[in-house]
Parts: C-alpha cells; sequence; structure tokens
C-alpha cells in the first residue's frame, strides 16, 4: 500500500474580478477599433465614453465561478480535524458498539499475486495510535523486484533471519478469526497476496465470512467524489459545461491531466514513469507473451505464468514426461496466443521454438518508473 496525498491540500487562489492586469484586454479592442484615441490631438477623444462598456468585464461568468472552489463540501473537513486534536482523540477512542477491530498492511516482493510474496505483514487492533499492534517480517523464497524495494526500503539482507510464511501462517490467521472488522487502505490488494500465501502453501484461505471489510481508500472515493467535473474544478480551476459528452469529456480529460501533472511536479517524468504510478502491472506487462499473463519472458526463455507450472519454461515442459500439460492447454478455451505458443512448444525443438517465440513476441523494453520522490506542495491552477 502506498501513501496517497491528499487532493484536497490545496486550492487555487481566487481571480479578483476588478484585477488591473485584466483591465487592457478589452480597452486594447476598443482602441483598436478608434485607433486616434492613442493621440490626445485627435478630435476623436469624445468617443472614449465607449471605455465605459469595460465595466462589463466582472460580469463574464468564469470569473465569478472560481470563488466556488471552496465550497467542495468535503475540503472544509480536512482542517477542522487538525484544528481539534481533541476531537478526533475521542473518536479515536469510541468503542464502536463493542467491535472487534483489526487494521493491517502488507509489504510484498512486488504486487503479482501469482509470484510475489508477503514479507511485512502488521495488524494493529483498534483505531488509536495507542492501540496494540503486532509485525511479522517473513524471509520470501521469490526475489524483492527494485521497485517494490524503492517504496518499503526492505531487503532480501534484512529478512535472512526471519522464518517463512508457513512458520506465521496460523498466528495470522488466528488474528483475523477474533476479529470483526477488518480495515485497511486499497485493502483488496492486501487481502489476495494474504490469501495466495496460504494458497501458496497448501493450507485454507483465511476466511472473512461474516467479517466487515472496511478500505479507507474506497470510503474516502465514495464520500468525497473523484468524478471529471470535479477533477476539473480542483485542478484547473473551473467547471466545463457539455459534461458527459465525448467530445466535452476528453477535451476536459486533457486540461486536468495536464494540470494533475503540473500540481504533482511530474511534468519532466517520461510516459513510462507516470504510467508506472497509474498502473500496477505497467512493468510486469512488459514481459507478458501476447495480451495477457498466461505466458511471460523470463529472460531468454517463455515460461508459464498460471496453474501449477506456473514459473516453469514451455520448452522444457514440452520436452519431459508433463508435456500433456500443454495438450490439455491447447484443447481448452485459452486465449488464442496460449494456445499458439504452447502448440509450437509442443512441434518444435526447444532452440527453434524459441527463436519462432523472439520473432512472433518480442520482449518489450519498458523502464522502471523512479522511486516516489516525496511530494511538493502542488502548484496553481494551469493557466
Amino acid at each position: 500500500m502506498e501513501g496517497t496525498l491528499s487532493l484536497f491540500d490545496w486550492r487555487p487562489a481566487p481571480v479578483v474580478p476588478d484585477a488591473p492586469e485584466r483591465m487592457p484586454e478589452p480597452v486594447e479592442e476598443v482602441a483598436a477599433g478608434s485607433g486616434p484615441c492613442a493621440q490626445p490631438t485627435v478630435p476623436a477623444m469624445p468617443a472614449v465614453p465607449a471605455v465605459e462598456a469595460v465595466p462589463a468585464v466582472p460580469a463574464v461568468p468564469a470569473v465569478e465561478a472560481v470563488p466556488a472552489v471552496p465550497a467542495v463540501p468535503a475540503v472544509p473537513a480536512v482542517p477542522a480535524v487538525e484544528e481539534d486534536r481533541g476531537a478526533l482523540a475521542r473518536v479515536l477512542d469510541l468503542p464502536y458498539q463493542g467491535a472487534r477491530i483489526v487494521i493491517f498492511d502488507c509489504e510484498t516482493t512486488g504486487t503479482d499475486r501469482l509470484t510475489d510474496q508477503v514479507i511485512e505483514l502488521c495488524v494493529q487492533l483498534g483505531l488509536g495510535d495507542g492501540a496494540p499492534s503486532r509485525t511479522w517480517r517473513i524471509k520470501p523464497t521469490a526475489p524483492i523486484h527494485p521497485g517494490a524495494q524503492a517504496v518499503h526500503g526492505i531487503t532480501l539482507a534484512d529478512l535472512e533471519s526471519c522464518p517463512a510464511f508457513a512458520a506465521v501462517a496460523d498466528d495470522i490467521a488466528a488474528v483475523f478469526a477474533d476479529t470483526d472488522v477488518i480495515v485497511g487502505y486499497n485493502i483488496a490488494f492486501d487481502i489476495d497476496m494474504l490469501q495466495a500465501e496460504y494458497t501458496r502453501i497448501g493450507k485454507p484461505m483465511l476466511d472473512f465470512t461474516g467479517k466487515k471489510v472496511v478500505d479507507a481508500f474506497r470510503l474516502w472515493q465514495q464520500c468525497e467524489p473523484r468524478s471529471l467535473q470535479h477533477a476539473h474544478q480542483r485542478f484547473v480551476g473551473i467547471g466545463f459545461d457539455a459534461a458527459h459528452s465525448a467530445s466535452a469529456d476528453v477535451a476536459a480529460t486533457g486540461r486536468v491531466l495536464a494540470a494533475m501533472l503540473h500540481a504533482f511536479n511530474l511534468a519532466d517524468h517520461d510516459w513510462d514513469a507516470i504510467a508506472g504510478k497509474c498502473d500496477s502491472q505497467h512493468t510486469a506487462r512488459a514481459s507478458w507473451v501476447g495480451p495477457s499473463r498466461h505466458l511471460r519472458w523470463d529472460g531468454e526463455v517463455v515460461v508459464l505464468g498460471f496453474g501449477k507450472y506456473a514459473n516453469t519454461a514451455v520448452h522444457e515442459l514440452a520436452a519431459g514426461p508433463d508435456r500433456s500439460f500443454l495438450r490439455w492447454v491447447v484443447d481448452r478455451d485459452f486465449p488464442v496466443h496460449v494456445g499458439e505458443v504452447c502448440r509450437a512448444a509442443l512441434d518444435l525443438p526447444a532452440e527453434e521454438f524459441l527463436a519462432w517465440a523472439r520473432r512472433r513476441y518480442p520482449a518489450r523494453v519498458v523502464t522502471s518508473p523512479a522511486p516516489p520522490a516525496p511530494p511538493g506542495p502542488p502548484g496553481p491552477p494551469m493557466p
């Protein structure tokens, strides 16, 4: 789980309607229509009263609309909590009808549920900072991806003397069995990674039947709208018309993204780095053979990404006693490219198969995203 910068820590400064720097634009248009106005000797000066029309500038609707930004309902709630620490403390101390609450978070070797593993798990019994907690560090059998290590800072050397997951699985399961409410931030990822560990060691997955799962990230999304209109108001500084027409939406999305890159200091990042922040599978997808994760490149060989032979080289499986598995894949309703690769592995010698695979499905190279830098304060809206 990565921390998320609050989108409401910054607001665009309201535009002052009668700011002097906006006045010259309409004045120039009047002057351009009666050029002699620039020369005091020209009798056309009486035409200057046409300038009286300039005060209409404050009536431009877009200018008046900008002060509406602070009216976003959720914004006042943030400083209110910071101003009243006592109120926050009272909320944290509430018994919540006697519910047993567990907050948990995992750190992992990467983001692939099939191949990556949990290396750190912490549980906290309650919402307050003083609530009891316990942390397990776990030695994995998979390498730690550089991108993941850049986020959590845990190395394999740090885990050398730690137990395997199987040694702590029962203790962890007991914590979740003895709770009513399970809380996390973007918790679906943590649950998937944890459940995969139990599957990997041949134990039953955690049973969440009857448990209440509360995701603080999803709750934030539900309670503070994240529609395109809200994003446009927040980052560009104004609303936009014709919402939900395709042409208006794509134009607004372009303006919103440009303003986000400016606000979050990402304008000088390349698109691989930006995509890596938005899509957890961006880097992994570069190794896929075809458009799905069923097969992937592992160095110079194609390996399976699913089933009991996951991570096994396809050409080695085709040459061994379990080649019937590939025949089973060919005969089933897998994506076309999966059947094609498995059939080629069955029909061709190993070297010919690998040469064919490199021509047919060349590995793509993607720049790994740089470690996340602490975000600076968002800048003003894009002009």
